[in-house]
């Protein structure tokens, strides 16, 4: 099975792609992956279905690296916590802070035909796979998964899976077993490993300063033990989590151009419902959104070759008058401008990952449906 993802179809409305939908700010986007049919092992073992789950949506505008292995989401034995890709459910704090999941502008789809887990060349009788949904304490070193990146060959068990995400203590069930990993986990963790494989023969290195920089930024915090109570983790295993996403993040800023454009904010809509109604606040609020186009020394159009100039021209716009279907016109363009960036960026993203994942290739072993 290969690795490589589709492009991001973006939805458009009135000739805006819109990028992505959310009720706050820090939401982050909805991942969603062609993957598995009914129910994952984790929903299995937390008596849950394959549609419950956590639901992202609506990421910062930085850049979202997609499929990080690693990430900090809490965790708790008494929700459904342990499905990967599930839609529905509620944001945790780590949703709406992770990078992995978080600063880079792409949806991550794994085009793969996969129902429940593949009998790998284990088989039933072999040393290779799960047989079940849960494993006992004894089994967590079973081969789970293997893949192959420039033709070497790396096993994963379930030890490995299972600590990409949570601590052991956060995920042994009642009876002292632990939940199968789901074949998502194994694909993401596999592609995250590439990444940094990448990330290692480009030499890049990350300190602890950039670290600690990059969790407050992310996280909200740097203080690795107040992080991995939060996440249940252990305090090495929110450490590593860090390294690793501060290295995807210094890889990503390698290959992905600077998006120059910021999200714009959306002018206040008039008290009185009046949308025709011309004020001097509106007038400024444009002017905001203009930039090098407008000459404010003038107090008229630097330029007439713009966007923002094309967008604007058949209107009555002046540095001292404007209407909130105006504002909204310059706004329109605005978000358009960053738009087009933030694909570009999620393009340039999304080509760079499968020019490696075509280069590998994954074998998932344990059950069958």
């Amino acid at each position: 099975m290969g690795l490589v993802q589709k492009k991001e179809e973006h939805e458009v409305i009135d000739g805006i792609e819109v990028i992505e939908r959310s009720d706050t700010p820090d939401d982050l986007p909805k991942t969603e992956f062609d993957l598995v049919s009914g129910a994952s092992a984790e929903d299995i073992a937390a008596g849950g279905s394959a549609d419950e789950g956590d639901e992202p949506s609506g990421d910062d505008e930085k850049g979202k690296a997609p499929a990080g292995g690693s990430h900090l989401k809490h965790a708790s034995k008494e929700d459904d916590t342990h499905d990967d890709g599930g839609d529905g459910g509620e944001d945790t704090p780590a949703r709406k802070r992770s990078v992995l999941f978080g600063a880079i502008a792409v949806v991550a789809v794994i085009a793969a035909a996969i129902i429940g887990y593949v009998l790998g060349s284990g088989g039933l009788g072999g040393s290779k796979g799960a047989g079940s949904s849960s494993l006992a304490e004894d089994q967590l070193d079973t081969v789970i998964a293997t893949y192959t990146y420039n033709g070497q060959k790396t096993d994963v068990t379930a030890r490995e899976l299972l600590e990409s995400q949570y601590s052991l203590e956060a995920l042994v069930q009642d009876d002292g077993t632990y939940p199968t990993p789901s074949a998502d986990t194994a694909l993401n963790y596999a592609r995250n490993q590439i990444l940094l494989a990448e990330a290692d023969a480009r030499g890049i290195i990350v300190s602890d300063e950039e670290m600690a920089s990059h969790a407050e930024e992310t996280i909200g915090t740097s203080d690795f033990s107040a992080m991995a109570e939060q996440y249940n983790l252990s305090e090495e295993q929110a450490k590593e989590v860090v390294r690793q996403q501060t290295t995807l993040q210094k890889l990503y800023d390698q290959i992905v151009p600077e998006v120059n454009a910021s999200m714009p904010t959306a002018p206040t809509e008039p008290a009185d419902g009046d949308t025709a109604a011309r004020s001097k606040d509106y007038a400024d609020y444009i002017i905001g959104l203009l930039g090098d186009e407008w000459d404010s020394e003038a107090g008229t159009w630097a330029s007439e070759d713009g966007t923002f100039y094309q967008a604007l021209s058949g209107t009555d716009f002046t540095a001292d008058s404007a209407s909130y279907e105006e504002a909204m016109t310059a706004y329109y363009t605005a978000y358009q401008a960053y738009a087009d960036q933030s694909s570009q960026a999620s393009s340039a993203w999304t080509d760079f990952e499968n020019e490696l994942f075509a280069k590998a290739g994954i074998d998932l072993y344990g059950l069958l449906v």
